[in-house]
């Protein structure tokens, strides 16, 4: 196959179907020696094949052999799954002029090096996803929502929250810039629910929870001492008594904080994907009137999906991340690369049960980086081999054979 040929098969593999116009805007891509340019117009794409000398660029964007090589690798490792996760973990000066218009671009250019590696790796076997969850049958779901309100540091709120089951009460906190339905899978599990009563809560400013009346004068930035406090006055509204916290992402990283500062209250907690914080994740594009930040986030946070989860959990996934408020994505993130780290500094162990759950493909939340949050803080380590950032929501069966286990120990013995 020669180059043209190769370029002109790869060029119509490119969809742009499904995401918003971004204008109109043009970028160099650079794969090693390969060098070809895109312009994209009114949702249009157009690839240019031979690059000339004059032409002209609004940002480019460059990997090299090596890191084609592993981005194309079957499965590829942590960091190379798509063109936004080598952004955030190779290096971002691959991305040279106008950010701004790269910003508005990225899930294009996600797209384009996806066609290409799906090109060359035309003969390779594929990837083998994990098991779907099993669809719910007709009739009404076993999952019941409610409001409830609540003072949080004297400031009045009303919390949507949806529930299930009975039992052990296992209280479950969602991920930055999303909200509780992350837990459906969860919560309509029947043999979770047979054992737990699962509860779910959406954050103010997520999902069903309301912001502050004068929000669109407000700039959200969430702090840990507010964030403790909602999730424990979520618990005492409610009359939880001694439930399991589980967290993930920013859900996590409260979960550390909440097993040293608060972990009388808890049986026992399992912080999924939440190390001590990340001030990388904590950047501009989700926040600006010229970046259409429900696309750019599904592009932010997609490249940290296994590429073993399936692809319905893994596009409601991102579905919820395409649906957040303004600023509200960057509102969460303070609170992990900024506001924690300073709390972190001081933290104490755990003084309840602590399960430390990391999946393979997070570079938000490193292995490494949890490892070392369950070592200070006297936990367990749950090292999750081929899951991501999101394993409730993306994984759900698969994250069930890690899960279920921790939570067998933690009510067949008493806590601390």
């Amino acid at each position: 196959m020669t180059q043209n040929e190769s370029a002109h098969s790869w060029a119509h593999a490119v969809s742009l179907t499904g995401l918003p116009a971004s204008g109109r805007w043009s970028a160099l891509i650079e794969i090693g020696g390969d060098r070809f340019g895109i312009e994209v117009a009114d949702s249009r794409l157009r690839v240019i094949e031979d690059v000339g000398i004059n032409a002209t660029w609004d940002f480019e964007y460059a990997v090299s052999e090596q890191e084609w090589t592993d981005f194309c690798a079957v499965p590829p490792a942590r960091g190379f799954t798509s063109a936004q996760a080598m952004v955030a973990t190779q290096g971002s000066e691959r991305v040279r002029g106008d950010r701004a218009a790269w910003a508005r671009g990225a899930a294009v250019v996600d797209r384009v090096l996806d066609a290409r590696r799906r090109l060359a790796n035309v003969a390779q076997p594929a990837v083998v996803a994990s098991p779907a969850p099993r669809q719910p049958g007709p009739g009404i779901s076993p999952i019941e929502g409610r409001y409830v309100h609540l003072d949080v540091q004297g400031v009045r709120q009303r919390l949507y929250f949806e529930a299930a089951g009975e039992g052990p009460a296992l209280v479950c906190l969602h991920t930055a810039g999303a909200d509780s339905r992350q837990y459906r899978y969860m919560l309509e599990d029947s043999e979770l629910t047979a054992k737990h009563r699962v509860y779910a809560f959406d954050m103010p400013w997520h999902g069903r929870s309301d912001p502050p009346d004068n929000w669109a004068s407000t700039r959200y930035a969430l702090t840990t001492e507010t964030y403790a406090a909602t999730v424990l006055g979520f618990i005492d509204a409610l009359g939880i008594e001694a439930p399991i916290l589980i967290g993930c992402s920013m859900g996590g990283a409260i979960a550390l904080y909440l097993a040293s500062r608060h972990g009388d209250r808890f049986t026992g907690v399992c912080a999924l994907e939440g190390g001590l914080g990340n001030p990388g994740r904590f950047v501009e594009w989700t926040n600006r009137s010229d970046v259409d930040h429900s696309t750019f986030l599904t592009s932010w946070v997609g490249g940290l999906i296994a590429p073993t989860s399936p692809d319905g959990p893994r596009n409601q996934t991102l579905w919820g991340y395409a649906q957040s408020g303004p600023g509200v994505y960057q509102g969460d993130t303070y609170f992990y690369s900024q506001d924690l780290p300073r709390h972190a500094e001081d933290l104490s162990p755990a003084t309840c049960p602590l399960y430390v759950f990391s999946g393979e493909y997070d570079y938000s939340a490193t292995t490494e980086m949890s490892r070392d949050a369950a070592e200070r803080l006297g936990g367990e380590l749950v090292d999750m081999r081929t899951k991501g950032h999101f394993p409730m929501s993306e994984d759900p069966v698969g994250f069930a054979g890690y899960l279920y286990p921790v939570l067998e120990k933690l009510t067949s013995k008493p806590a601390l």
